[in-house]
């Protein structure tokens, strides 16, 4: 999992990945030394998740896919995972394309070592 984790932190624009648990408890993080750290971000990045599923289900949606917070020096992007959630931290949505990009390659991996 780590090695999925490293490869997406090498796309430009990523500056956390990390591996949490559905309760918002980090398994794995990669980050840039200045980046904050996942645990700081973990605890509330579940409750967004938590969140967004429940507006989910309000519209009478299956599940959500990913959910992406814009700030004005970076973006969230959480992706929900079978009894877990990727966290990735942006230096901004600019880098969004690219990152989705590289998450599309790295999910399939991600999925097998939590299965």
């Amino acid at each position: 999992m780590l090695e999925v984790l490293k490869e997406l932190k090498e796309t430009r624009g990523v500056r956390v990945a990390a591996l949490l648990s559905e309760d918002g408890f980090v398994v794995e993080e990669v980050r840039e030394e200045s980046a904050p750290e996942a645990s700081l971000l973990a605890a509330r990045s579940a409750t967004v998740l938590g969140t967004a599923k429940a507006l989910a289900q309000t519209l009478g949606q299956e599940g959500v896919e990913e959910v992406m917070v814009e700030y004005p020096e970076g973006a969230l992007l959480l992706v929900p995972l079978p009894g877990h959630h990727l966290l990735l931290f942006l230096d901004g949505a600019k880098s969004l394309g690219r990152v989705r990009l590289a998450l599309k390659r790295a999910l399939p991996k991600i999925q097998e070592a939590l299965a």
